[in-house]
């Protein structure tokens, strides 16, 4: 994908600086998302139809101005690969996107802005602590859209190209963990070259209705939180939800203000444990006098040392 990108480590060792690089395409062009690599670059352009009045051309600063939009700096979740598992990371990044990726709705430009930060595969601190990518060097996003809670991505052939079955799941996989995450997104449905299709690749991953996080649990770390979002709004009262596959079915939470004081610290137990997956939902009960970042925590202990285990770490918007 071609944008300008800063990435800041938040909360997995190694996660460093990366870059984007911005392309901006004539007005005449048909802009075509892509990923990031060695040979760079390759938008697509489409014909114009010849007019009998000859327009101005637009200066490159108009031309940018059109084709693309500022995409804010957010910390968000980029999900990899570990040991033929799901791995997360969560990057403070923003840059820009071309603006025929996706329309006006804010959800889904920033969702298409952060899986083509996914497309682009992990860069060098990522793969220093293990992570690699599942999905194929050189898939192109070609358009994202939101319907009612679900989000259209619309990915190049190349998606479903190579691997087996488990390489086949842990890219759809991929692509629904990292889409989830933002406020208004429930489910994914992937679209190949803008069709619909029943499954992904000859191992027949089906793909045929919307798929959502719970899906792939079998591929999921062992603590998976689903409310709130990654940069939600929470306040005193408000439930933290989602599944775990952990000992004892023990679930530890930990509720930290601005200046990383300890608002909250409690736990609570998911409905199967120890080799089996189940669900865990806890109300935090906590005062705070302005508005202000927050972290939440969620967590378990490991039996043998009682040493801090899958720690999932999310920003959070604390309102009094």
């Amino acid at each position: 994908m071609a944008n300008d990108k800063a990435r800041t480590d938040i909360s997995r060792a190694g996660i460093a600086l990366g870059v984007i690089v911005l392309v901006a395409l004539g007005a005449a062009a048909a802009i075509t998302l892509t990923r990031g690599g060695e040979d760079g670059p390759r938008p697509e352009t489409a014909a114009t139809t010849p007019r009998e009045t000859i327009e101005p051309t637009p200066r490159p600063s108009e031309t940018v101005q059109e084709t693309i939009v500022e995409v804010p700096p957010t910390e968000q979740e980029l999900w990899f690969v570990q040991d033929e598992r799901l791995s997360w990371g969560a990057t403070v990044v923003g840059g820009t996107l071309p603006r025929g990726v996706a329309p006006d709705d804010r959800v889904a430009q920033k969702a298409a802005f952060w899986i083509g930060m996914l497309l682009d595969g992990p860069t060098a601190p990522d793969r220093e602590v293990g992570a690699t990518t599942a999905i194929p060097r050189g898939t192109d996003l070609l358009r994202v859209q939101r319907e009612n809670g679900v989000l259209l991505v619309d990915l190049s052939s190349r998606f479903e190209s190579g691997g087996g079955s488990l390489s086949m799941q842990l890219r759809v996989a991929q692509v629904v963990y990292t889409a989830t995450q933002f406020e208004g997104v429930e489910r994914v449905r992937i679209l190949i070259e803008g069709e619909e299709v029943e499954a992904i690749g000859g191992e027949g991953v089906i793909v045929s209705e919307p798929l959502s996080r719970r899906d792939f649990k079998d591929f999921a770390p062992p603590i998976v939180v689903e409310e709130p979002r990654p940069g939600a709004e929470f306040r005193s009262g408000d439930i933290v939800s989602g599944f775990a596959n952990v000992f004892e079915a023990n679930v530890s939470l930990r509720l930290r203000d601005a200046n990383g004081k300890v608002l909250v610290k409690t736990f609570t137990t998911a409905t199967c444990g120890t080799g089996c997956w189940g669900d865990f939902e806890k109300a935090l009960e906590f005062e705070v006098t302005e508005a202000q970042d927050g972290r939440l925590e969620v967590l378990t202990y490991s039996a043998e040392d009682g040493s801090p285990q899958h720690t999932i770490s999310l920003p959070v918007k604390l309102v009094p």
